[in-house]
């Protein structure tokens, strides 16, 4: 089975032009190149991902966010209990601002 194909390996070989030899070298030496600068991105995406932990990052990504959620979870609870408190703070100071200036008016006039 190898034999045939190798057959047909030189044949096409032999069978191609001079010119199209050099359009084959210049394709290859392209696409060499892509390839070593695919290597090179890749070994520096590897060193970035063990830098920030590698795969064993994860984890810890996941139970730090729990943790955080976990710490938020009362404070977003308490909002809507401020919310009110404020709410009724400012209607109090609206329910008091025009006796307010009124005073203020009545002290000038004297």
């Amino acid at each position: 089975m190898k034999l045939p194909l190798l057959f047909c390996l030189a044949l096409g070989l032999t069978g191609t032009s001079c010119e199209r030899h050099a359009d084959l070298k210049r394709e290859i030496s392209a696409l060499d190149a892509t390839f070593k600068q695919d290597e090179a991105a890749t070994r520096q995406y590897e060193k970035d991902i063990a830098a920030l932990g590698g795969k064993d990052a994860v984890p810890r990504i996941i139970e730090q966010t729990q943790i955080k959620q976990e710490q938020l979870r009362p404070l977003e609870l308490g909002n809507p209990i401020r919310e009110r408190k404020l709410t009724a703070i400012e209607t109090a100071f609206a329910r008091l601002k025009p006796a307010a200036e009124a005073f203020k008016a009545a002290q000038q006039q004297k």
